[in-house]
């Protein structure tokens, strides 16, 4: 099930992200897929060695051992590496979606919560441990200093204070940089235009 990151409430996970949701499908597909990869190349290798071996008991003077068992073991190697290569890229992906929906719903909760954040209510409402809360807090003051600082109150108590109107700004501001850079340039006038400009002044 989704849950609402502000209320809590169930809601139908294809409306937007979800916090519990986010990248879980392609982590669990890519540690699916190394699997697969180890298995597909550690069977295949051990099967090839195995055909070679006994091939090669049978009839010592020939080559069958070795046309048989190295074109498997090639194989093998060549399939299981390019499944672990792409279970880790998917990993990877489903890995950076997370963190980036987390990071939006950090944003999220701290506009609805006066721009100040505890770990312990960002673990309650995205549904992670209060250590996994922590390290997304301390990332976000790290990598985004201007809008997320850690903060000692008068009893000593530490907190978080996130500006969600800075990212906002700075959303805002790569949209238009976007929206700029893909508007054409006006074309230069032709001579004759100018010279009718230069006429009518």
């Amino acid at each position: 099930m989704a849950y609402c990151t502000a209320c809590g409430s169930p809601r139908v996970p294809l409306v937007a992200k979800s916090t519990n949701l986010a990248g879980k499908a392609s982590i669990i597909g890519g540690g699916l897929t190394r699997v697969f990869g180890w298995i597909v190349l550690s069977g295949g290798v051990a099967m090839g060695l195995a055909m070679l071996g006994i091939l090669q008991a049978i009839f010592p003077a020939g080559f069958a051992g070795w046309l048989v068992g190295l074109p498997i073991i090639f194989f093998s190697a060549l399939f299981g590496i390019l499944l672990l290569r792409s279970g880790r890229t998917l990993e990877g992906a489903g890995v950076a979606e997370q963190r980036d929906t987390h990071a939006s719903a950090i944003f999220s909760l701290a506009e609805r919560n006066a721009n100040t954040l505890t770990s312990a209510q960002v673990a309650s409402a995205i549904g992670v441990s209060q250590a996994r809360a922590d390290e997304l807090l301390t990332e976000l003051a790290k990598t985004q200093p201007d809008y997320v600082t850690l903060e000692v109150d008068d009893a000593g108590a530490m907190y978080y204070r996130v500006s969600a109107r800075g990212l906002a700004r700075i959303q805002s501001f790569d949209q238009r940089l976007r929206v700029a850079q893909s508007e054409p340039e006006p074309a230069a006038a032709s001579e004759p235009q100018r010279e009718a400009l230069r006429t009518r002044g």
